[in-house]
């Protein structure tokens, strides 16, 4: 008898610490191929849909990841079959040093406390100095600087997996744009946009719109001091977006929008993000 009670009370209690231990999917999800073969186009597009994505650990994907877990989901997507940790994703590509890097390459770092060299961290290059990553739970996937003092300490190698002779999209990149060079690619877009603002205050043709009449969504593009620059607003006009400017935090926040639905928005957001701001996102209106 009091063997069977016993029996019972650690069948018991290991079925509250099973309750209470996570639940992590370790099965292999692989996804469907959406591309025939890896390209910096492709892989923008992916980056696209899976930034403010939720972090998981042991998951990659489609609605949350972990770090090497979101690697493995973009390059399988591009039906390029990678490893799934970050360790075994450093053993393959071609080597490159960091001023090489290109879009849709990897960054491997050593996270640890100790720093003794292991690869326990890996994020994709998005141009500018900065990477997208499944960065831990309180963040999710998000775009970080390389440059930062935390993670410049920490990098331990660069990866290429989109060969240049494979792949000639170079114009995939997040990086600052010049006034005048905006200018002159939105007018062959918008033949009657006169390329020098400040030539008429006026003087715009009136494009295609891409924001909503109303919504709630919107595509935060920046913080500021003081007030956005006229010029930039002027570019955000003529490739037909609304904005609008709120104060938060005593600072300036630059939305553009608005737009019906969060899909929307987000389906806008990769150009946003590639002619405008690398670290716009989606925002609900309070």
């Amino acid at each position: 008898m009091e063997k069977n009670i016993f029996n019972i009370f650690f069948i018991v209690i290991l079925l509250i610490i099973s309750a209470c231990s996570p639940k992590y999917d370790y099965t292999l999800h692989k996804p469907k191929v959406l591309f025939d073969k890896p390209s910096r186009k492709a892989m923008h597009k992916m980056l696209g849909r899976t930034l403010g994505k939720d972090y998981r650990w042991a998951e990659e994907g489609p609605d949350k990841f972990d770090c090497s877990g979101l690697v493995y989901y973009c390059y399988a997507s591009m039906n390029k079959q990678v490893p799934r940790t970050a360790r075994e994703q450093a053993k393959i590509g071609k080597t490159i040093s960091p001023d090489e890097l290109k879009y849709g390459d990897l960054v491997f770092f050593d996270t640890s406390a100790k720093k003794r060299g292991a690869i326990t961290h890996v994020g994709i290059y998005v141009g500018d100095g900065k990477f997208q990553h499944a960065s831990n739970e309180k963040n999710g996937v998000k775009i970080s600087s390389l440059n930062s003092p935390y993670y410049r300490k920490r990098l331990r190698i660069c990866k290429r997996y989109i060969l240049d002779n494979e792949d000639k999209m170079d114009k995939y990149k997040h990086k600052p744009v010049s006034p005048h060079e905006l200018f002159a690619s939105l007018k062959s877009k918008y033949p009657s946009l006169v390329v020098n603002p400040k030539e008429c205050k006026s003087c715009y043709a009136t494009p295609e719109k891409v924001t909503s009449k109303s919504g709630d969504y919107y595509i935060q593009l920046g913080s500021f001091n003081g007030y956005p620059d006229s010029a930039y607003l002027s570019h955000l006009k003529a490739a037909g977006f609304d904005y609008k400017v709120i104060e938060e935090d005593g600072m300036k926040k630059l939305l553009a929008g608005p737009f019906e639905s969060e899909s929307e928005a987000t389906s806008v957001l990769p150009m946003v993000q590639n002619e405008f701001s690398p670290e716009a996102f989606v925002r609900r209106k309070d």
